[in-house]
């Protein structure tokens, strides 16, 4: 296709939302073409569709103000999404997706992370009642646990990401435990995307258990193998052999307080070195339920080990896996869970049922400054400096507003500036970043 018919189908779309957006106050009971299926088809089949454009603006994410790397850009993700009850026992699930960029100055038009033309994103099938509470689900799928801090769909990325699964689940009341066998899905941008990479594999167990009021436990074990070398900063590239343990504790309200708790562990091999890193999430916060507009506030700590010595024969780098970062850890992206000490200062209001007004500020420092920052894709954000006199990598300041304006509609919008620490000032450019972007989903 064109790039100018590209764009105008674009332009369209953002048309199409904007008419959504001026109607919005209209469509309070939704519009969704599920409501026009014949009554027949109705109780086997579920049909759904879903338009998400974003603007997103970035400045100085190289933290260097000498290049002019000011980048703003547009981005559409389409979606239809077919769900067929073909028997009691068998379920059927299709998901495709094409997902676009335009208007980029940067490398980002060519990234597997923001294109992706017409893509089959999930299709899988389900037997159900194989025994009581057990069903069993292979093909492509989306693969999402806990907070998504090691797993999950990275819905926020213009692509997402899948796997090519087979999934044993057996569910009832107060347990629930999951056991997978995967592929990662390798984004191939103007071709149809291969089965599976068979140079990766990726398995693991997930449970939960909600039998304690107000309280829910997780535990898991994932193991990721890799036959093609895996690159972790100044500990270089070699295959991996990597098992992770972990379990999480999750309260629920109680009084106004919540609050959960994750340690991690990973072991294995990374060629010829063993591997020994961890991990720890905890956060807590209070919400003034009594008060207008129900303020919450919180506090959260964040830290993975990093490596202090890469020729020691161990691997202490924890490795962030598959996961939603974008959720965590500020919304710029510029850091994940690995060599990592960071903390958020979070606060939001509710004026209404459907805004929600939010503010973060985060402090990042590395866990070992002879190790490198990684950024949200796992990739190396600034290379390690042993002798770097600060650990200090700098703040964040997070601002942002939801607007669930109906059933059909919801709109996001957000300004982030990350001011640059000491660590980056001792290593090379240190100035600051900016990032801010304005989000619109229809679902119908």
């Amino acid at each position: 296709m064109k790039p100018n018919k590209l764009k105008s189908l674009s332009l369209m779309a953002m048309a199409a939302l904007g008419i959504a957006f001026i109607c919005g106050n209209a469509l309070a009971e939704g519009i969704f073409i599920q409501d026009y299926l014949p009554k027949e088809w109705k109780d086997k089949f579920k049909v759904s569709a879903e338009a998400r454009y974003r603007l997103e603006a970035k400045d100085d994410f190289d933290f260097s103000q000498r290049a002019d790397d000011t980048d703003t850009f547009h981005l559409l993700r389409l979606r239809l999404n077919l769900d067929a009850n073909i028997s009691d026992t068998l379920r059927a699930f299709l998901q495709l997706q094409d997902s676009r960029i335009f208007d980029s100055l940067s490398a980002n038009r060519f990234s597997a992370t923001f294109r992706d033309e017409l893509d089959i994103r999930q299709a899988y099938l389900d037997i159900k009642n194989l025994f009581k509470g057990a069903t069993l689900r292979a093909g492509r799928q989306e693969l999402s646990y806990g907070e998504q801090r090691l797993l999950g769909g990275f819905d926020w990325s213009n692509v997402t990401q899948s796997f090519d699964a087979v999934k044993l689940i057996y569910a009832q009341e107060k347990f629930s435990v999951d056991g997978f066998l995967s592929n990662k899905v390798p984004i191939d941008r103007a071709n149809p995307n291969n089965l599976y990479d068979d140079n990766e594999s990726f398995h693991g167990i997930y449970s939960t258990y909600k039998g304690i009021d107000k309280l829910t436990l997780d535990t898991y074990y994932f193991l990721r193998k890799n036959t093609e070398n895996v690159t972790f900063g100044p500990s270089g590239s070699d295959k991996l052999d990597e098992s992770t343990i972990g379990l999480r504790l999750k309260g629920e309200k109680l009084n106004g307080f919540d609050y959960s708790f994750e340690p991690m562990y990973q072991y294995g091999e990374f060629g010829s070195k063993d591997i020994n890193a961890y991990a720890v999430i905890a956060q807590g916060g209070y919400t003034f339920e009594k008060l207008a507009w129900r303020p919450r506030v919180g506090l959260e700590w964040d830290f993975a080990s990093g490596d202090e010595d890469s020729s020691d024969g161990e691997r202490n780098t924890f490795d962030n896996l598959w996961p939603t970062n974008h959720l965590f850890y500020g919304y710029m992206d510029l850091f994940s869970l690995q060599n990592l000490n960071a903390g958020r200062l979070t606060a939001d209001i509710k004026p209404n049922k459907k805004l929600t007004l939010q503010t973060d500020y985060w402090t990042f420092y590395l866990d070992e400054n002879a190790d490198a920052a990684y950024n949200a894709a796992r990739g190396q954000l600034r290379a390690a400096n042993q002798g770097a006199g600060s650990s200090f990598m700098g703040t964040e300041i997070d601002f942002l507003v939801k607007y669930a304006m109906n059933k059909n509609v919801n709109l996001l919008g957000g300004y982030s500036h990350f001011f640059a620490g000491k660590f980056l000032k001792q290593t090379g450019n240190n100035d600051d970043a900016d990032y801010f972007y304005l989000q619109s989903l229809l679902k119908f």
